[in-house]
């Protein structure tokens, strides 16, 4: 039965082959470029990715040597302030002794003017 049967469909075989081989070649052919045109993407793609990178590069080394001037300049201000701190705390000293030195004064100026009233005021008698 089964040798009957083959034999049958055998020359339906032999008439889809090339129908087969045809549709099997024209599917390499196109799955064939397909692949070429996958691989020109990807090869235009990886040649913009490469570009973008070498822009970020390139900007966060410009980015970086912004940066080490900056923190240059942030330590020369802070150097600055806490020099500038110490003078306004020896000033503030400075000012301090000023004053307790004109109440000194100040003090010894009404002595020095009770003794002359004093003084005056004997002469006079």
């Amino acid at each position: 039965m089964w040798p009957k049967l083959l034999f049958d469909l055998l020359p339906h075989v032999a008439r889809l082959m090339p129908v087969a081989d045809k549709y099997l070649s024209s599917r390499s052919s196109s799955d064939k470029a397909q692949e070429t045109a996958l691989a020109t993407l990807a090869e235009n793609v990886r040649g913009q990715v490469a570009e973008a990178n070498e822009g970020i590069n390139r900007q966060l080394c410009e980015q970086s040597a912004q940066i080490a001037e900056i923190a240059v300049e942030v330590t020369r201000a802070r150097m600055g302030a806490e020099n500038i701190e110490a003078r306004v705390a020896k000033l503030e000293r400075t000012a301090g002794t000023v004053v307790r030195l004109l109440w000194a004064v100040v003090g010894l100026l009404v002595v020095a003017f009770a003794l002359l009233t004093i003084l005056v005021v004997r002469m006079v008698r």
